[in-house]
């Protein structure tokens, strides 16, 4: 398995792995027919990688539901669609009418938020109000609010509403060019999306799965992505235990995960336990990156994560 260029997903998600692609790359097995990317988020990896099939999971069903809405539209009749949303609800459109048609409503480093402040709040009100979150509307409203979103994010409360604020870009030329990439590379390869929790996953699921890549969330970080249901012991336990099976059903594997905290003086006592009973088993692998410039605010920013990526194979030459 390798990845021949690098790929931007149209979804800006929670700890995406855009950055650390090429070091993800070399311990990804090659010449791999059908593969899954558990905890796809945003499918940053998924549409990387190359392989006869993939299959992107995820658990949370609006994501799912918009990456397959994206997924199945045609670029020049979905950009008509999102600008003429834009048009209607008052958004800038620097793409259209250049950056500095906006310039007096420019304050500090806010760009564009300030011209889009009222637009984008009724956009965000009408979304969350719609009753089916599932309809093509519904998957277009919530993919113009991420564009205008601050740091063109993505992410829901408790009572399932959009609640992002709005940010200060807007639907520009990179996040066009993100889009029609990501349409064609759908187009291109054979990519299905499965909304589910790996809790409810059985042995079926994983029928002629080569390789799997589980990038769950981290046990010892905080972020939006553990605020709502959580991620707790139970869950990284049964992710775990979930990892061995098929691991002893010869099914390839690489784990993404932070193994602790240098600074903080925090561990993951339960990874570090099952790396020390699989040892010689399973194999650690350093990554080199620290998520400073990460969309989602994680708090203790400065406690030097270990981050790992375990896998079940020593990596190919």
């Amino acid at each position: 398995m390798c990845l021949t260029q690098a790929y931007k997903s149209p979804i800006n998600y929670t700890g995406n792995k855009y950055r650390i692609l090429p070091q993800l790359e070399k311990y990804f097995p090659k010449n791999i027919n059908k593969c899954m990317d558990l905890f796809t988020g945003g499918s940053t990896v998924a549409i990387n990688l190359v392989a006869n099939e993939i299959i992107a999971v995820d658990n949370n069903p609006r994501v799912i539901n918009l990456l397959k809405f994206l997924k199945k539209q045609d670029y020049c009749e979905l950009i008509n669609k999102i600008d003429k949303t834009i048009e209607m609800y008052g958004l800038s459109n620097s793409y259209k009418n250049g950056y500095s048609y906006y310039k007096e409503y420019v304050e500090g480093n806010n760009g564009l938020k300030k011209y889009n402040l009222d637009g984008f709040s009724k956009l965000k009100r009408d979304y969350n109000n719609l009753e089916d979150k599932n309809t093509n509307e519904a998957n277009l409203y919530l993919y113009v609010l991420m564009a205008y979103s601050f740091n063109n994010d993505i992410r829901f409360n408790s009572k399932g509403e959009f609640n992002i604020p709005a940010g200060k870009t807007d639907m520009n030329k990179n996040n066009r060019e993100k889009l029609k990439r990501y349409i064609d590379i759908c187009n291109c390869k054979k990519i299905d999306f499965v909304c589910k929790d790996f809790r409810e996953m059985n042995i079926e699921d994983f029928n002629d799965i080569e390789f799997l890549y589980a990038d769950p969330p981290y046990l010892i970080t905080d972020a939006v992505y553990n605020e709502n249901d959580g991620w707790g012991e139970q869950e990284e336990t049964s992710l775990l235990n979930m990892l061995d099976k098929l691991s002893d059903r010869g099914i390839k594997f690489a784990l993404s995960n932070v193994l602790q905290k240098k600074k903080l003086n925090i561990k993951n006592e339960i990874l570090y336990d099952w790396i020390e009973k699989n040892n010689g088993k399973y194999f650690v692998n350093n990554i080199n990156y620290h998520y400073r410039s990460s969309s989602y605010n994680k708090k203790n920013r400065d406690g030097l994560e270990e981050e790992i990526l375990i896998t079940n194979y020593k990596m190919e030459e």
